[in-house]
């Protein structure tokens, strides 16, 4: 009996600290695999309201989803249009890795009912970019473990770091949404499994103006269950990306088609010598 306890004792001994160890060799391998994807969109945010207007200079965490520059982010959190007055991102810069000085780039679509916007690096030229891969969707079981990464302030020097919670539930309205339990959440953030694979991006889910109007206690009541976002899967993210460029590139086919028009109208100024 002496000896049975003894070896289970011993168990417990070198059982804890095993299970600490790998938890935290997944801390390191998903900081040193998925950070360099995540960057930072730096922007002068303008606003205009009832109060007048003014500009802050605003940072937000970004997620690099393709080789040539194309990032995702959280539209509330770049400018979206407020109920009191309007805020309008310019000047706008992707900060990648240990670069202070930016990238270039622009607002190429939004989806304020999903609460994602896209932003594109204006010449990326022949660089690529580490990115996070839509394709290959992490799909984890109820109670299964999840990792949120997301980059610290200007502050603390845009420090990588992470939080890991499990998957709580899954809510189908208004929509497909993944509902974390113990993470530490902002919008924008990717979620990830312990593979790396992105199981989605965390979005801000609120009530429509009208129905926010018709009964705001309604809202206040639903505010513990949004926290600080639930997860839009990955497979959304993915379909919501396609129709967004989709939508870019025939607005862009749309701009040319109108400068090509401009460009090849007819002189309205009379020809004084066909007069004569």
């Amino acid at each position: 009996m002496i000896r049975q306890t003894f070896l289970f004792l011993l168990c417990i001994t070198f059982a804890v600290p095993a299970v600490a160890e790998d938890e935290a060799a997944v801390y390191r391998r998903l900081t040193d695999s998925q950070s360099a994807a995540l960057v930072t969109v730096k922007f002068l945010l303008r606003m205009e309201g009832q109060f007048g207007k003014r500009e802050s200079e605003t940072e937000i965490t970004g997620i690099m989803i393709d080789a040539k520059g194309l990032i995702l982010c959280a539209n509330s959190k770049l400018g979206a249009p407020r109920r009191f007055g309007s805020a309008t991102p310019t000047d706008i810069k992707v900060l990648i890795g240990e670069d202070t000085d930016g990238l270039p780039a622009k607002v190429l679509a939004r989806d304020t009912e999903l609460d994602l916007a896209w932003v594109q690096i204006k010449e990326p030229g022949e660089k690529t970019f580490e990115f996070m891969n839509l394709a290959d969707p992490g799909e984890p079981q109820i109670g299964d473990r999840l990792y949120a990464l997301r980059r610290m302030a200007k502050f603390f020097d845009r420090t990588p770091i992470i939080s890991d919670g499990r998957l709580a539930g899954r809510a189908k309205k208004p929509r497909d949404l993944l509902v974390p339990a113990g993470l530490s959440l902002d919008a924008g953030q990717p979620v990830l499994t312990a593979e790396g694979k992105l199981v989605g991006i965390v979005s801000l889910q609120l009530p429509e103006d009208e129905e926010f109007q018709a009964n705001p206690m309604a809202f206040m009541s639903i505010g513990r269950d949004i926290g600080g976002g639930l997860i839009l899967p990955t497979a959304q993210v993915a379909k919501a990306t396609a129709r967004a460029l989709e939508a870019a590139k025939d607005e862009e086919e749309e701009d040319d088609a109108d400068a090509d028009a401009e460009t090849t109208k007819p002189s309205e100024k009379k020809d004084d010598g066909d007069d004569e």
